[in-house]
């Protein structure tokens, strides 16, 4: 199962749980942005998050640190 999260939601925090909430481990959400490689997000269990970016080695991270890390690649505070 694939998400689509908009990255012009108001409160992103409130979308990556909703993202979160609807899938299942291994599911993944694919986010593009302009100029910058794709970044891709796999649902693991107990609140975990598979974090990798296009042509990188990812990391598992928290759901909370994935918020975190959404907000600073969004550049919001």
């Amino acid at each position: 199962m694939s998400a689509t999260i908009q990255l012009s939601t108001a409160n992103l925090a409130s979308a990556l749980d909703a993202w979160y909430s609807a899938t299942t481990d291994g599911d993944t959400a694919v986010l593009t942005l302009p100029d910058e490689p794709a970044i891709y997000l796999i649902h693991q269990p107990r609140g975990q998050v598979r974090w990798r970016t296009e042509g990188r080695k990812g990391l598992t991270i928290s759901l909370e640190n994935a918020r975190e890390r959404m907000a600073m690649v969004l550049g919001r505070p």
